[in-house]
């Protein structure tokens, strides 16, 4: 069926999305962003495990019957999926709703978690520890872009998680990319879906916790930890703190050719802002 017509629905770091209306149900149309190689490895990655979920009932939407695009050399120009409904959490709900929604996302969480391994198997979903094969190469490559301050603030940080690292922590499916453009609502602040799975990996489930912190508080992660049936092993809380600390390190290494030079900028000032709170934290220590 034609499509009615086609609007923006929004741009992230790796692709552009359009909503195709039609009559049978509207899709999503994802366009990688040609500069960036990885974008289109992501789409696929993404389409893969979508199809290996497929029995999974996570209580919420996310995104069903996903297809590639390919051109004649099998190039992969777009996917598709049908349209999951909601509003992107841009301002948290209060009271109640605030609750409910905390409530949803943990048992979101829970059953994305305990997703079995024959799934993922399928997907060929890569199985990674997040400081050996992740967070330590990618303090390496920041490093020597930043400011002073940061670079020591930064290197400080690094080197003191790295002593105990991930290894040790429990490996889960994790979504990767807990954020707010990510979880969808509907008016009355209720999560009804949640998307973007190209960042899925089987890895330490204080990464998807961590992504929380992004738009809401710590107490709000306690609420959502209270409906979550997975593990919550003795040293969560310090990888949770460590992986929301350095979040701003993507765009610092990658925000300038996803987004242009202002969001790079927005990471150096937010690295900035990290090291100015942890030297003023030292000094009161030490007073």
């Amino acid at each position: 069926m034609r499509p009615l017509r086609v609007t923006p629905l929004g741009s992230g770091y790796g692709s552009t999305a359009y909503r195709v209306h039609r009559r049978d149900g509207d899709l999503v149309l994802r366009v990688p962003k040609p500069p960036l190689a990885w974008s289109g490895r992501t789409l696929e990655h993404e389409c893969a495990l979508i199809e290996a979920l497929a029995d999974v009932d996570f209580g919420v939407a996310i995104p069903r019957d996903m297809q590639v695009l390919r051109d004649r050399d099998g190039t992969l120009l777009a996917t598709t999926h049908r349209l999951v409904k909601g509003t992107a959490l841009r301002d948290a709900p209060r009271g109640f709703a605030r609750q409910r929604f905390c409530a949803d996302l943990g048992r979101f969480l829970s059953a994305l978690h305990a997703v079995p391994a024959a799934a993922t198997a399928r997907a060929q979903v890569s199985n990674v520890d997040l400081w050996t094969e992740r967070y330590r190469g990618l303090i390496d490559e920041a490093l020597p872009t930043l400011p002073l301050a940061s670079r020591r603030w930064l290197a400080g940080l690094g080197e003191e998680f790295g002593r105990l690292g991930t290894n040790r922590a429990p490996r889960v499916l994790t979504h990767g990319d807990v954020q707010g453009a990510n979880l969808l609502l509907d008016d009355a602040g209720a999560l009804t879906g949640v998307i973007d799975f190209g960042n899925a990996a089987i890895a330490d489930p204080a990464l998807d916790f961590a992504g929380i912190l992004n738009d809401l508080g710590w107490r709000d992660l306690e609420r959502v930890w209270a409906h979550y049936e997975g593990v919550l092993d003795a040293d969560v809380e310090r990888r949770v703190r460590f992986y929301i600390a350095v979040e701003p390190i993507y765009q610092v290494l990658y925000g300038e050719a996803a987004e242009g030079p202002a969001e790079r900028r927005a990471g150096l000032r937010r690295f900035a802002a990290r090291a100015a709170v942890a030297a003023r934290d030292a000094a009161r220590s030490r007073a």
